[in-house]
């Protein structure tokens, strides 16, 4: 008979042996950071499974804070879902994740979120919809010829740096449909620091710093991770320092998860005359656990209309994936239909929005 408990403080060692085994043989470090270097960590965000005295499956809820549209509200990030090779195939991971939810319910989340790795489907049994996310891919027809920056582009320095980043960050994603509220002490956690969300550069003028980006070279070229900006010429800025790194390296390659239609991108492009590429996946899955005060919360006026519509479609107007007026086709094939003025009301209540959960944030 296995037993769904909260991980005690005495077996740290077994489970961070387990997430080695399974997931990354170097991850000691890592995996105990995100623990003992999270001070939003308690034991019971580490449901563990054991099986005649051995843990044999765990899972990590992140408390955070997510913008759901314009509207915050406290989510649960499901990350690090493993069982051991010996015990797969014997529902375990699907009680754990039972649990989980059950958890988060009861606790006050108001909605859950995992990036999936596996087929989504086994999450969507669970009562997870998929909410898909935009991408990137500039292919460039040669290296780009560096240019000149009427601002100056530095390297991120944290003692100089960091503060007017926060604040930067604060003002650039304040109601950023899908980017996470991120308080002075998420920078110096150390799950923060390990996935990288410090920026690579900064733009400085007269008034401090106006800009950064975050990215990094892969085995496809670079991938842009975030990026923030005051006005047009940081911007700029930003671009033409990227594509004079990529000129240095030699690289024509240029992606991110970010959506095409975001002015970094449409500059990257222009600039660079480059060859773009719409990318995406439906890896990100929410759960909502009172989806009736969800709406209530985020779109209070829709709140006694929309009730009826699927979870799954709700999920995706809520975060602005979707409109009113992209949804209406899905909802006519599943057999809903909408009246002139109620498919009207559903797009003003729902627009389209520039859905970004940045690189640095992923769990």
């Amino acid at each position: 008979m296995d037993t769904i408990r909260p991980i005690r403080e005495s077996e740290l060692d077994e489970l961070i042996d387990l997430l080695c085994a399974v997931h990354n043989p170097e991850g000691h470090e890592r995996y105990r950071g995100y623990m003992e270097g999270d001070p939003t960590w308690c034991p019971s965000q580490t449901p563990v499974v054991v099986v005649e005295g051995r843990i044999v499956s765990t899972l990590r809820i992140w408390d955070r804070w997510v913008h759901l549209g314009a509207t915050p509200v406290r989510m649960g990030g499901i990350g690090g879902v493993t069982t051991h090779p010996d015990y797969r195939q014997r529902g375990i991971a699907t009680r754990l994740m039972e649990h989980a939810a059950e958890y988060m319910r009861d606790d006050g989340y108001d909605l859950g979120l995992l990036f999936t790795m596996i087929a989504a489907g086994f999450y969507r049994r669970l009562g997870w919809c998929c909410v898909p996310l935009m991408g990137f891919h500039a292919r460039l027809s040669r290296p780009p010829q560096p240019g000149r920056s009427a601002l100056e582009v530095l390297p991120f320095d944290e003692g100089r740096d960091l503060e007017e980043t926060v604040a930067l960050y604060q003002r650039y994603n304040a109601g950023r449909s899908g980017s996470l509220l991120r308080p002075r002490p998420y920078w110096d956690y150390a799950p923060s620091r390990v996935r990288g969300v410090l920026p690579t550069a900064v733009v400085r003028g007269p008034e401090g710093l106006s800009g950064y980006i975050n990215w990094e070279r892969d085995d496809d070229g670079v991938e842009v991770y975030e990026v923030a900006y005051e006005r047009g010429p940081d911007l700029e800025a930003l671009v033409q320092y990227l594509l004079d790194e990529c000129a240095a390296a030699e690289v024509t390659q240029i992606h991110g998860e970010i959506p095409h239609s975001h002015p970094f991108v449409d500059a990257l492009v222009a600039t660079a005359d480059a060859d773009l590429g719409l990318t995406g996946d439906s890896s990100m899955m929410a759960l909502p656990f009172d989806l009736g005060a969800l709406i209530a919360k985020a779109v209070p006026e829709a709140a006694e209309s929309v009730r009826e519509l699927p979870d799954d479609v709700m999920c995706r107007l809520l975060f602005g994936e979707s409109s009113g007026r992209d949804i209406e086709p899905i909802l006519r094939a599943r057999g809903i239909s909408l009246e002139a003025g109620e498919a009207r009301q559903l797009e003003e209540w729902f627009p389209r929005r520039e859905v970004i959960f940045w690189e640095p944030d992923h769990f």
